[in-house]
């Protein structure tokens, strides 16, 4: 039996908006890569053309030939969100039906991560495992980064607002990479959002990472207090990476969440500093609160959400709306932000 010719009509009415709910991957091809060779992808939710997030996933990382051979960090493209999507997984800023969602209409540009090298490099590197044998690793988080990036520009050219984001790993892709961004759309606001990154490093630390993963391609050099010739790494701190760009930006927003006692980060730390000690979780949440205040205190148009927990992203979480501390939801923190206003420092 035909369907009445009104019924067809409807759908055929509502199959362009369907389809435009939908998530699109894109296999770039060309020099991207996984770290363990396989192939690269990225996913695109179109959305309102003027306004555009770009969010880097977060994922572990891996600087040494014990690191890189552990189990601490993701080795492939293991995201799809279109099958979270239509098995109604997606949550925090992912779910576009939630009208607390300050982001459900932007057009979503997400950037898998599977490198190890906090979508910062591009090196083919060569490292010993435990049994002494030789293996490869690609670090090309940078080359990936832009080619998602590259999609961006030519297909959402003109945006008034930008967001770049990130939780874990993916928080110090969106803290680098949002430098190269704002010079990309000069015209557009830009917020900086890191959900769970808070870089507490021992000192010296990036002396073998930039060496490891080769950051060139990725490091905003037109930044005159980070041009790499000018950078010490053994100095190198993340508030020095946050300082630098957002007061080359004055008019951008820069953004940190975090939770006191985070229990990803304060495993990372331990693994950076190359011991566990019963100290770690003390020591880690000190230094955290200290490099927030080194931020918000060089840096005016940088604010920053502490909250009590363990809790490792909150953008990817139910929490993202319950969240609060002093009664303040997360969730209207960052709307605010984006929206312009001050939504000031939460402790």
């Amino acid at each position: 039996m035909k369907p009445p010719a009104a019924a067809l009509l409807l759908v055929l009415a509502l199959a362009p908006r369907a389809l435009a709910q939908q998530w699109e991957t894109i296999v770039p091809g060309g020099d991207t890569v996984c770290s363990d060779g396989s192939p690269y992808r990225f996913f695109v939710h179109r959305g309102d053309a003027s306004k555009l997030l770009i969010e880097f996933e977060g994922g572990g990382a891996c600087w040494s030939g014990s690191t890189c051979e552990a189990d601490v960090y993701n080795r492939r493209v293991i995201s799809d969100p279109e099958t979270a999507r239509q098995t109604g997984e997606l949550q925090g800023i992912y779910d576009r039906t939630n009208p607390l969602n300050p982001l459900k209409d932007y057009t979503h540009v997400y950037i898998p991560y599977c490198t190890g090298d906090l979508h910062w490099g591009n090196a083919t590197a060569s490292y010993t495992g435990f049994t002494g044998a030789p293996y490869t690793i690609q670090h090309k988080g940078a080359a990936n980064a832009t080619t998602a990036l590259n999609w961006a520009g030519e297909n959402v050219a003109a945006p008034s607002q930008v967001v770049v984001a990130g939780c874990s790993a993916g928080g110090y892709g969106a803290a680098l990479w949002s430098a190269k961004i704002a010079q990309a759309y000069p015209g557009a606001r830009m917020v900086q959002l890191a959900d769970s990154a808070a870089g507490v490093v021992p000192e010296g630390f990036f002396t073998t990472t930039l060496a490891s993963w080769n950051v060139a391609d990725a490091w905003p050099t037109f930044i005159p207090s980070l041009a790499l010739d000018r950078v010490d790494p053994a100095t190198l701190t993340l508030p020095k990476l946050y300082t630098s760009v957002a007061s080359f930006f004055p008019t951008a927003s820069f953004s940190q969440f975090n939770t006191r006692t985070d229990s990803v980060q304060i495993f990372f730390y331990a693994l950076s500093k190359g011991s566990i000690t019963a100290n770690d979780a003390a020591d880690w949440s000190t230094k955290m609160v200290g490099n927030v205040e080194q931020i918000s205190a060089e840096s005016p148009n940088f604010r920053a959400y502490l909250a009590a927990g363990v809790e490792h992203c909150v953008i990817n979480r139910p929490s993202f709306y319950t969240q609060a501390v002093g009664g303040r939801k997360f969730s209207e923190w960052v709307r605010s932000l984006l929206e312009g206003s001050d939504p000031g420092q939460v402790r």
